[in-house]
């Protein structure tokens, strides 16, 4: 029997794809560029900085003082303030060492921002007053405000565009207040025609808080907790006392928690 050998090619050739070395020298010539460029602009900021020392700019002295958001004796303050520093060399450092100054001796100011006009030589002091939602007057005698985000302060310049309500504190008085007893005083602002109190009176110590109205009628709201719902019952129930020609109250809502509140007549 003979045998045949036979040459049968395979259906499938694999094909060898070439090596592209073009691609990857290209990557690599990115990378390197990227890193020189890189490299150069580190040396250029480290020169720049050098040479911004050296310069004029780092002896940057102002010319001028510019003072916005102030009036009256705290304008003339810090014009004051600001023209101690005309003609003498005022870095950035400074500035800023000047403007937390300013934050600590007044604290009636919500915003201060001390700045370098390094084109206009100006001393730049842009600062903003609170606004004071009360007036307390302290067992002493001293006299404090309380602006919207309960902050207690003193202003002995205060210039009020707005007559704003009389509190008495009794007890230590914190930095801040409780944010509840603010509300009351903004609350009672807007109900002014039902609640347009005499003065308010805040006892720290206890945490309780009573209001006096002009006619009398005195509101014990007990401890400064839902002040807002209190405030607003009060003017309900003196609404409803006007309409019935009933004299003066006295109002407990120590147990408005269990929704009850205690009236008393006032003898007239």
């Amino acid at each position: 029997m003979k045998k045949y050998d036979y040459y049968r090619p395979s259906s499938f050739v694999s094909k060898r794809t070439p090596r592209r070395r073009g691609k990857g020298l290209k990557r690599f010539s990115i990378i390197l560029f990227s890193l020189f460029i890189l490299a150069a602009v580190c040396v250029g900021l480290s020169k720049s900085y050098k040479a911004y020392a050296s310069s004029d700019l780092s002896n940057w002295q102002p010319k001028k003082v510019e003072v916005r958001g102030a009036e009256g004796a705290l304008y003339k303050e810090l014009q004051s303030l600001g023209k101690s520093k005309l003609n003498k060399p005022f870095t950035a450092k400074q500035a800023a060492d000047l403007q937390e100054q300013l934050v600590k001796k007044y604290p009636m100011l919500r915003e201060v921002n001390v700045s370098r006009g390094l084109f206009s030589d100006a001393l730049k002091i842009h600062v903003e007053r609170r606004s004071p939602v009360a007036k307390f007057v302290l067992p002493g005698g001293t006299v404090r405000y309380i602006d919207n985000d309960s902050t207690v302060y003193a202003d002995n310049s205060a210039v009020l565009e707005n007559p704003v309500p009389f509190v008495e504190l009794e007890g230590k008085v914190p930095e801040k207040l409780s944010g509840e007893f603010v509300e009351l005083v903004q609350n009672t602002l807007r109900l002014e025609k039902e609640l347009s109190f005499a003065f308010l009176r805040f006892n720290l110590t206890k945490d309780a808080v009573s209001m006096h109205m002009p006619d009398g009628t005195v509101i014990e709201f007990g401890p400064a907790r839902q002040l807002k719902e209190k405030s607003r019952r009060a003017a309900q129930i003196i609404d409803w006392c006007r309409r019935n020609e009933k004299g003066p109250q006295k109002m407990d809502f120590r147990f408005f928690e269990n929704g009850q509140v205690f009236l008393t007549q006032i003898d007239q």
